[in-house]
């Protein structure tokens, strides 16, 4: 029997190929153990070991990525903008706070800037940080500060009555979208945003709520910001389509 000499490596191909995208984590032969050495704490590894054995979170996480699947050829056309367009805007129905969202949404996604492959942040000119840091204050940074504007802040408001009348009006599209926002898996991230905590690790970002731990990697966190982005754009177009009301 061959015992493995890259117990991280093999740990971290484990946990991306269940809960990452296509290519992401190490590539085989990459021998992760050798490379990090004892730079990986135990506890994030527990960690990773933990989400592989809690079937709750796999099937939470399937759910998610099948609405999102279903969600990604209906949002590259119009038809939840044309689903939106139909509806009512309420009595003062706040467009500053839905155009203010999208704003402070892409101002985030810029925060994950690279060059050459490699994080950029405001500070490489003057202090010499270690990679781990400059993809935590970048990478990470950048998807919790969307997150956060895409699940906590826009909870409420515009946006979630439009697709929330649409969606009873009989709107597939705004169905798809109001079942990806109930989500088990993304209601969790919310708890964990809002009142709950996050905090970085080797895989990508562990969130703790009320009900246990999730682990996100950066690749599903982005594609899940990606769709968001388009459901955000859509009702801002639609809601901008509207004569003004003061």
């Amino acid at each position: 029997m061959t015992t493995s000499s890259d117990n991280v490596g093999d740990l971290l191909r484990d946990f991306y190929g269940t809960f990452g995208m296509p290519e992401e984590g190490p590539p085989p032969g990459l021998n992760v153990t050798a490379t990090l050495g004892a730079g990986v704490p135990e506890t994030e590894l527990d960690v990773l070991r933990a989400a592989l054995r809690d079937n709750v979170g796999r099937r939470q996480l399937r759910d998610c990525r099948a609405t999102l699947e279903d969600l990604a050829t209906r949002l590259t056309g119009e038809e939840l903008l044309r689903e939106l367009s139909e509806i009512p805007l309420p009595l003062g129905h706040g467009v500053e706070q839905l155009s203010s969202g999208v704003f402070w949404f892409a101002l985030a996604a810029s925060l994950d800037s690279r060059e050459r492959g490699l994080p950029v942040t405001p500070l490489d000119e003057t202090i010499d940080l270690t990679l781990s840091l400059k993809v935590q204050m970048t990478v990470h940074g950048s998807l919790v500060f969307r997150l956060y504007v895409a699940l906590v802040y826009m909870r409420e408001g515009v946006l979630a009555h439009l697709i929330s009348e649409s969606s009873r009006a009989g709107g597939e599209c705004s169905a798809r979208v109001r079942k990806l926002l109930n989500s088990d898996y993304v209601r969790r991230i919310r708890n964990a945003l809002s009142h709950g905590s996050f905090s970085p690790c080797v895989a990508g970002i562990v969130f703790r709520d009320d009900y246990g731990t999730l682990v996100a990697t950066p690749g599903f966190l982005n594609w899940l910001c990606t769709w968001l982005t388009l459901i955000q754009l859509q009702a801002l177009v639609a809601v901008a389509r509207r004569p003004y009301v003061a």
